[in-house]
């Protein structure tokens, strides 16, 4: 299975310390980068957005679907709460996720963060997953920024993944920021490894427009592709990029697209969506 989680959909943080604020920000940075997100102070402190999204498979493989509800509630002190809903069709299956993070200020250097999901609709989809992150801000302008963290994923069938996330995190003049970084993944049965390296950079201001592109390269444990098929350690790379415009001063629009290719097909997803603030 490709080792990412469920990426809540997160924005930037209420006006508090410039320190945890900005570290916060970076740890969120990341989620930026593999959905959409705000890297400054927002208009409101809830975010609720609703995203659509078709995917078109090569190799005779049927179209895909999803629809993502996501929402976001900042906290006073600079911590965030999350939640998010995932439906999805592929494969000719149908399933989704439910989860629930939290992200804590732990002090002017580090941040620590926490996710859970619930998920049905069968091995493509984790029954239970627990994300763990703590990252920790560098230098006297805190413009570089670590994190480390550790997951457990169980599917249907005795599946589970287990990995570790490894990523770095750097604010470049222009309201530009950049991630590297990389997901090791061990799965069973038969202990699995793979591991998935990637680099991402989000440019852009809160309340005018965001844009986020994201590219990866490497490996994959498990995927069921439906009717008994499976795909074992194999190779798999994506490129995505995401684009975010506020419409007016409390609401605007999203937009994405994304391909991704392994050896056995290809798929280009695009997606559109709303969001209000509150």
């Amino acid at each position: 299975m490709n080792p990412s989680p469920v990426t809540p959909l997160t924005h930037a943080l209420p006006p508090v310390s410039t320190a945890p604020r900005r570290l916060a920000a970076a740890w969120l940075a990341a989620l930026a980068l593999t959905g959409t997100a705000s890297l400054a102070q927002p208009a409101a402190p809830f975010t609720v957005d609703l995203l659509a999204s078709q995917g078109r498979l090569s190799a005779g493989q049927a179209d895909a679907q999803a629809v993502n509800l996501r929402g976001t509630w900042l906290l006073a002190g600079g911590d965030v709460a999350r939640a998010e809903l995932l439906a999805e069709d592929k494969f000719n299956s149908r399933g989704g996720i439910a989860a629930l993070g939290y992200t804590h200020v732990l002090s002017p250097d580090w941040v620590a963060a926490g996710t859970v999901a619930l998920g049905r609709g069968g091995p493509n989809w984790a029954n239970t997953r627990v994300d763990l992150e703590l990252s920790r801000s560098w230098g006297s302008a805190r413009a570089v920024v670590t994190r480390v963290a550790v997951y457990k994923a169980l599917y249907d069938g005795s599946r589970s993944d287990r990995g570790l996330r490894l990523a770095l995190v750097g604010y470049l003049p222009g309201r530009v920021v950049v991630e590297a970084g990389t997901a090791i993944n061990v799965s069973e049965p038969g202990a699995v490894h793979s591991a998935m390296p990637f680099v991402a950079a989000t440019w852009g201001q809160d309340g005018r427009q965001y844009v986020s592109v994201r590219a990866s390269r490497g490996s994959e444990a498990y995927q069921a592709l439906g009717d008994g098929q499976q795909l074992v350690g194999f190779d798999s790379q994506s490129l995505g990029l995401t684009w975010r415009r506020w419409i007016g001063p409390l609401w605007g629009l999203t937009a994405q697209a994304e391909q991704y290719r392994n050896p056995t097909y290809r798929r280009l997803s695009l997606g559109v969506g709303v969001f209000a603030q509150w």
